[in-house]
């Protein structure tokens, strides 16, 4: 009779608060590579308590330090680096656990569950192959999920110990498989499924249990309630106990019963409020008479449900905190990621009122100091918990300083409220507490002073993922206060593969990235270098440059497609094999030579006419407009300082520009010059070259020059419309 409290509305309101966190019309989520967040960021959490994080985030860090839930984020996999991610920021699903010991337990319980044997043994014919309530979804909820083949053979077990004709036994037992073939019956078909002519007034109880349950499944609660209630005082302890927590159910389901619309919505202002409370007596006392009985588990967990649909958001927080802090396994009807998911749908995401459970107070706090919170958190109804956080001043205290730092902008305030000697235990508030103290320094302008501090930190730092946020720290901090060059010298801290190549990729100018070829241990990293120094080479026009750096690469260059170290997403990306690429005709009907000869040309003469052709074709023809390279991160996160590589970047659409003004260009360069800048608007209208936007006008003048003066040319003869 164990039941789950996950019910389709609540995956379903998971499912659409997720998607509204993301903003993602898919299920993809990408880092952004920043510390101080000011909203919700579901898809980049960090490991410290700040109200960026998702909530979820939030209280497992919590619970990770009261040891009921350590935090074990799984390594990253193909996907993770295929959008982006490093160790942090990272996304809630991470922390989900992989299938483990659960998921066996699960497996272990099911293969205990040998109803065909005993019904075997009983002689007994099972007509039904599968049980009504074990069709239903992983988290589906219904009152029918108890009619499985376990709840079948724990009757059968009762009826096998208990003394009985076995005439009777074997009658009832055939009764309870046909119950299983499904979960509403009329009276008269329920009237026919029941055995007839028992004896025994064991017997007879047994099969008023039976007829209880059959009511129960159907809807008819007040017949079901009204049987069960005859089994309180049986001398059968199994049915006294089981009928004693029924009553209580049957109450439950009977004052819910018109709070769901069709599709699972609730609407919990038609539940039952009379009803609701006789069930909430009705398991308390249940627990005070069997807290240890075959149902506690269960009957805690509607209890849940309970202060759920009774609104009561300070009983249903105490529950959560019992369930995630103080119950050992086998007292919850859920697994603790289970419960995490439960209370951020049901209690977090909709609460909007302090509770006095100090936990998940703390979560809602970090909620409500967003930015863009609804009812947002104000100092003075902070002040005003103190109370509950009597037995955590330090939580409350962190709290104090995140609202000064978040909310009041006010660093000074922050540090004042927080420990400035470094703790012997850096768990995850501890590890908030300080990171917080570097944050504040970092908005003082104190760079050498968040400095030391995440270097301090560095040799403390031993939860999963605390190090590399102070990676992720040290670097943002060396980048910003124009100390590159620590990031990568030999004795670098900063080992993160993701956080080198986005500041090599970002910010490195050419003599670091020619160093990084030179010495970087990691094969990628060099590779990536290299890409990135003769890419900016020939983008940034530096031609001289291209053609000293090319010397340094292979003959036969890696064809290793460098993805992620590129900052592609969901891309294979590029190999080094694009520099040596040899020219293209076939396509296009425009000869091109060379990348190498085509910048050399352009060195010569950089409005070169063939040249600016020809690198706008090198550019279209590897599929490099828009390449991640070309773009920076925003000034708040990690590579989002100017960077330091010098000259401008090229465009197609800028180049094609210059040949077409130039009218001692050859017949042909300008034809093409005009074809491919009318195309760089196909088929959208909007520009996909790169440059300087070009109204609607300048292009329909091109095309009247293209199909005019150069109406001779194949592509004056081919273009049919501009955009």
């Amino acid at each position: 009779m164990r039941i789950g409290l996950l019910s389709s509305l609540t995956l379903a309101l998971g499912a659409l608060l997720c998607n509204q966190a993301q903003a993602s019309s898919d299920d993809s989520c990408y880092p952004h590579w920043t510390l101080l967040k000011n909203n919700l960021e579901s898809c980049s959490s960090l490991p410290f308590l700040n109200p960026g994080n998702d909530s979820r985030v939030n209280l497992r860090l919590l619970l990770a330090d009261s040891g009921a839930l350590p935090l074990a984020p799984k390594a990253l996999d193909a996907d993770d680096l295929a959008e982006g991610y490093g160790p942090v920021p990272f996304s809630v699903s991470r922390l989900n656990p992989a299938p483990g010991p659960e998921a066996a337990d699960a497996k272990a319980a099911s293969a205990d569950t040998d109803l065909n044997g005993r019904l075997e043994a009983l002689q007994v014919v099972r007509e039904a192959p599968q049980a009504a309530g074990d069709a239903f979804l992983s988290g589906e909820g219904s009152r029918c999920r108890s009619n499985s083949d376990a709840s079948a053979q724990v009757f059968v077990d009762q009826l096998i110990a208990a003394d009985l004709p076995d005439s009777e036994r074997q009658v009832l037992a055939q009764s309870r498989v046909k119950l299983l073939a499904a979960c509403s019956w009329d009276g008269p078909q329920l009237a026919s499924l029941l055995p007839t002519n028992l004896q025994t007034p064991l017997g007879k109880g047994f099969a008023t249990y039976l007829q209880a349950a059959g009511d129960f499944y159907s809807g008819r609660f007040s017949e079901a309630d009204a049987a069960f209630a005859t089994l309180k005082d049986s001398p059968n302890t199994w049915l006294k106990e089981t009928a004693l927590y029924m009553n209580a159910r049957t109450a439950l389901n009977s004052a819910q019963q018109n709070a769901f619309d069709e599709y699972g919505m609730p609407a919990l202002e038609h539940v039952d409020k009379s009803t609701l409370q006789q069930a909430e007596a009705g398991f308390d006392s249940y627990l005070q008479t069997y807290p240890q009985g075959a149902y506690a588990a269960s009957a805690k967990g509607l209890l849940r449900r309970v202060h759920w649909l009774d609104g009561n958001p300070d009983k249903l927080a105490a529950d959560y905190a019992w369930q995630m802090t103080q119950a050992k396994d086998e007292q919850r009807n859920l697994s603790l990621n289970d419960l995490v998911e439960e209370v951020d749908t049901k209690l977090l995401m909709v609460n909007r009122n302090p509770v006095s459970t100090p936990l998940l107070l703390a979560v809602n706090d970090l909620m409500w100091m967003r930015e863009q919170a609804e009812g947002r958190l104000t100092r003075e109804a902070l002040q005003q918990q103190k109370a509950v956080f009597a037995e955590q001043p330090a939580l409350h205290d962190y709290l104090l300083a995140a609202f000064a730092l978040y909310v009041d902008n006010n660093p000074d305030a922050a540090l004042k409220l927080l420990p400035s000697e470094l703790p012997a235990n850096l768990d995850y508030l501890a590890f908030s507490q300080q990171t917080l103290r570097g944050l504040a320094l970092e908005a003082q302008n104190d760079g050498p002073g968040a400095q030391a501090l995440w270097l301090q930190l560095l040799p403390l730092a031993k939860q999963p993922l605390q190090r590399e946020q102070l990676e992720l720290a040290l670097a943002m901090n060396y980048e910003r206060n124009q100390q590159l060059a620590k990031v990568f010298a030999a004795d670098s801290p900063i080992k993160s593969p993701q956080v080198r190549f986005t500041l090599l990729r970002n910010v490195a100018d050419a003599a670091l990235l020619r160093q990084q070829i030179s010495q970087a241990a990691d094969p990628v990293e060099r590779n990536t270098a290299q890409f990135v120094l003769l890419y900016k080479d020939l983008l940034r026009s530096q031609y001289a440059a291209f053609a000293s750096d090319l010397k340094q690469l292979p003959a036969s260059a890696p064809e290793d497609k460098l993805g992620y170290s590129l900052g592609y997403v969901y891309s294979d990306g590029q190999s080094l094999k694009l520099f040596q690429w040899s020219g293209d005709k076939a396509e296009s009907g425009y000869a091109c030579p060379s990348i190498v000869e085509t910048a050399a040309a352009l060195e010569k003469d950089g409005k070169n006419p063939q040249g600016l052709n020809c690198f706008g074709e090198f550019i279209l023809r590897n599929g490099l407009d828009g390449m991640p390279l070309d773009s920076q991160p925003d000034k708040r996160s990690l590579g989002g300082t100017e960077s330091a590589f010098k000259g401008e970047l090229f465009s197609r659409l800028d180049g094609y520009k210059q040949v077409i003004a130039n009218n001692k260009a050859p017949h042909n360069d300008r034809a093409y010059a005009l074809y491919r800048a009318i195309n760089c608007y196909a088929p959208s209208g909007y520009n996909s070259c790169g440059g300087k936007e070009v109204e609607p006008a300048v292009r329909k003048a091109w095309f009247r020059q293209l199909k005019g003066t150069f109406a001779d040319t194949q592509w004056g003869k081919s273009l049919q419309y501009y955009w």
